[in-house]
């Protein structure tokens, strides 16, 4: 138990670190929200594509995956850029609670851009989407996004054109979570949510990535 609550703490500060960084410069914060947000006045702009759910929908789960994407380098680079990442790795801390930990700061910079890229969407496309089932999927996927682009850019953090790798391999490893989050959304929006089906698919494939980064951790490291 008392290594448990160590690891927690371990985490916290390192999340407490990563994010009061961020809040000073709000490199990762503005990178994410001002590519969603413009993605979304382009859509606005097209009387056809703002008059579709499904359209919408979809533009909106992908604009933010490729956000997320930005977001994610920004962040892992300023790491190696800063040898932040080093020093972590050369102190008595497990591999594992790194990658939990930057997963969990990636998590909460991409929920605030979320949060924020919604209230534009309110404004700019006038959907409401402050549902509390939208916003918990919202989450879900989000958490989704965190993981596998932790993941992702790690394991090509030492490879040549790692900013093209890392979202090629991003990419098709959340197709599952943007399908998920497009065809509950649409429900969502119709008000004819059929079931919970796709948020224990989606939670589920959260859990996989997250054991998967965790026993891998030794083996991206040490390359």
């Amino acid at each position: 138990m008392r290594n448990f609550l160590n690891i927690l703490q371990i985490i916290k500060i390192i999340v407490m670190k990563d994010f009061v960084e961020e809040i000073k410069s709000k490199e990762i914060l503005i990178s994410i929200i001002s590519y969603s947000t413009l993605v979304l006045v382009v859509v606005a702009t097209t009387s056809y594509i703002n008059n579709s759910i499904e359209i919408f929908s979809t533009i909106f789960w992908i604009s933010l995956s490729f956000s997320v994407i930005l977001g994610i380098n920004k962040s892992m680079s300023k790491e190696f850029e800063n040898n932040g990442l080093e020093m972590l790795l050369t102190s008595p801390i497990g591999f594992e609670i790194v990658i939990m930990s930057k997963a969990i700061t990636n998590f909460i910079l991409i929920s605030i851009s979320s949060a924020i890229i919604l209230l534009f969407n309110n404004i700019i496309l006038n959907y409401d989407l402050y549902d509390l089932e939208f916003i918990f999927l919202v989450l879900i996927v989000n958490f989704g996004f965190s993981i596998i682009g932790t993941i992702t850019y790690l394991l090509f953090s030492k490879a040549r054109g790692k900013e093209i790798l890392s979202p090629l391999l991003f990419i098709p490893l959340v197709s599952p979570l943007l399908m998920g989050g497009s065809l509950t959304s649409v429900q969502i929006m119709n008000n004819n949510l059929e079931g919970y089906a796709w948020y224990g698919l989606i939670i589920a494939y959260d859990i996989i990535f997250l054991l998967i980064g965790v026993f891998i951790s030794n083996l991206i490291f040490q390359e």
